[in-house]
């Protein structure tokens, strides 16, 4: 059978389907309630949805939507709609899906409504790159995590783990992560992820980066990470460099470049970048061959941030009690020039304006 006689039976099927369809929605409506009209229409818009026509399964989805009452029924069809955006990778439809969702859990959803939509949240979190929110809500849901139509547990594992690396500090790594008891029991079966978790926490930065080439690998392969491997890479190098130097005042580049297995030269040129960048709190002595750590005191940082909340609050407090002077002035001027109106004359009080008191 050739390829247009396949598509044109597949037309023809697809055609039928569609047919029985709308003929089950025409029994509802003429035979049964809102309910089992609604019904039908969800059942168009999820064939719609399988075979893959995102914008007409959409626009079904949102009739089926508004005939439906109830919170937690409007969020399961906004999940079909998340799904489509997710799938398609449109930021502006998950975005006001999310926020529809989220006024709808405020009136009334259970927790597993709340965990499908912090999955959602989370990755759309990923897509715009703020790893950091991605990173807390995805590890809430891995305890949890039913979603297996979204993506499966084990990619689930594999994105909280790879935010939280390069998002959450070394505390909250130790605990939401290393020392997790369902991620342990999945990130084994993840290639690599393991050996390129454990080898930045215990500080083995070679395994590291040996583990690091194969993990860019799956990165960049990846439906929703893939547009944000570069920046990945450039962030993981970022965590890992700083992580070696606060444990050294001063280091030789020699010994750096020989605990990470890069050369001299490599390392030069990628902490430059870095520290031009003001990414990384440090110095290079190149005629010594040495590094020396600069990094800010945490004293002196809350000194200078509360110095500047402090004028800053302080600038309010002086433009607030200039407006109160202004309208005082007002006030007293207004009220000048109405006694001065109404006040007799001393000549002649005949003359007032005002009726006499006698």
């Amino acid at each position: 059978v050739s390829t247009q006689s396949t598509w044109d039976i597949h037309i023809l099927e697809m055609e039928e389907e569609i047919k029985k369809l709308d003929e089950k929605i025409e029994d509802a409506k003429k035979n049964y309630g809102d309910i089992e009209i609604r019904d039908a229409v969800l059942e168009k818009a999820k064939y719609y949805h399988k075979q893959k026509d995102y914008d007409t399964a959409r626009k079904i989805y949102m009739e089926a939507y508004d005939m439906t009452t109830g919170s937690s029924k409007k969020m399961d069809i906004l999940f079909e709609i998340l799904l489509i955006a997710v799938n398609i990778q449109n930021l502006d439809l998950i975005r006001v899906n999310i926020e529809k969702c989220k006024m709808l859990f405020e009136e009334g959803g259970d927790w597993e409504h709340k965990n499908r939509l912090k999955v959602f949240d989370g990755i759309y979190n990923i897509l715009i790159r703020n790893f950091k929110i991605a990173a807390t809500l995805l590890i809430d849901c891995v305890a949890t995590f039913t979603c297996t139509d979204i993506f499966s547990y084990k990619e689930l594992v594999f994105y909280a783990v790879l935010t939280s690396l390069v998002a959450l500090d070394r505390v909250s790594i130790r605990q939401k992560v290393v020392h997790s008891p369902e991620i342990l029991g999945e990130i084994r079966d993840i290639p690599f992820l393991k050996t390129f978790t454990d080898s930045l926490y215990e500080c083995k930065y070679k395994e590291f980066f040996e583990a690091f080439v194969e993990i860019i690998e799956q990165v960049k392969k990846d439906r929703f990470m893939g547009k944000h491997a570069k920046y990945f890479v450039k962030e993981m190098r970022i965590v890992a460099y700083t992580q070696f130097l606060e444990s050294y005042k001063s280091v030789t580049l020699e010994s750096m470049a020989k605990s990470f297995g890069i050369s001299i030269e490599f390392l030069d040129k990628e902490l430059a970048t870095f520290i031009a960048a003001g990414r990384i709190n440090c110095k290079i002595d190149k005629v010594a061959g040495i590094i020396e750590s600069n990094r800010p005191d945490e004293r002196i940082a809350l000194y200078q941030k509360i110095v500047k909340e402090g004028d800053f609050l302080l600038n309010r407090i002086q433009k607030l009690s200039r407006a109160m002077d202004l309208q005082i002035w007002i006030h007293l001027t207004m009220h000048t020039t109405c006694l001065l109106y109404t006040s007799p004359s001393p000549r002649d009080a005949t003359l007032s304006r005002m009726p006499s008191s006698a």
